[in-house]
């Protein structure tokens, strides 16, 4: 014959307490209906917004570089032809342009400024080249080398307009960025746009480690010849 199991109180109380909590729950959700469906689309709009969202940025960086590429391989061409053709850059400086007008935000746009920047040094416009870094820095979306030369070119720009001292600060930005000779050219320009603020001492340290740590024969010779010039 089977044992008899006997339940106190006590044991007894747990799922009453379960029971009559779900119990209200229902009652609750039935009385409530429209405020619990209301609240249920609402998560679904939300979750449907947040999916569409990534859906549309995917689907607007894909189209602008499907957009860009073509046109930035002709700057490339363009910027290193011995001698530009300068109707041939004023219409492509006007295509990109308008492309990072239409596409902001994007990853195309950070190498249309990047060509933009480099087109508008070329014909002298600091400032602008400035401008056209600057803004493709902020964006926050460059990939790979770009942080290198996006940098780099900023640099370059601000060392041309005369601001040496900002200059430095830019090609020591540029040289966090990268390693090996990219990272030793622009600890370079740092050490030369320095002795041109008149930092003479922090350009020497900074010639002498370049020389500790370059391994191109060529970079450390002409940092020789600078160091000699300074010291």
């Amino acid at each position: 014959m089977a044992e008899k199991i006997k339940y106190t109180r006590k044991d007894l109380k747990g799922p009453d307490e379960f029971l009559s909590a779900f119990g209200r729950t229902v009652e609750w959700t039935k009385e409530n209906r429209a405020k619990v469906l209301a609240g249920v689309l609402g998560i679904l709009l939300l979750l449907g917004g947040v999916f569409g969202a990534q859906a549309y940025f995917r689907w607007e960086e894909n189209k602008a570089a499907r957009e860009l590429w073509p046109h930035l391989n002709r700057a490339r061409e363009l910027l290193q032809a011995p001698a530009a053709d300068d109707e041939k850059l004023a219409r492509l400086e006007q295509f990109l342009a308008s492309h990072v007008n239409m596409h902001p935000g994007t990853k195309a746009a950070v190498y249309a400024r990047y060509y933009l920047g480099s087109i508008a040094f070329l014909r002298g416009n600091y400032a602008l080249s400035e401008a056209n870094f600057r803004a493709a820095i902020q964006t926050g979306k460059a990939e790979e080398i770009m942080p290198f030369l996006l940098r780099q070119g900023l640099a370059q720009a601000l060392e041309a307009k005369g601001d040496h001292a900002a200059a430095a600060v830019a090609y020591r930005d540029a040289a966090a960025a990268a390693g090996g000779t990219l990272k030793a050219q622009a600890q370079f320009g740092e050490a030369r746009t320095l002795e041109l603020a008149g930092r003479k001492q922090e350009a020497v340290a900074l010639y002498r480690r370049i020389l500790t740590e370059a391994s191109d024969p060529r970079m450390k010779e002409f940092v020789e010849l600078k160091l000699s010039q300074a010291e």
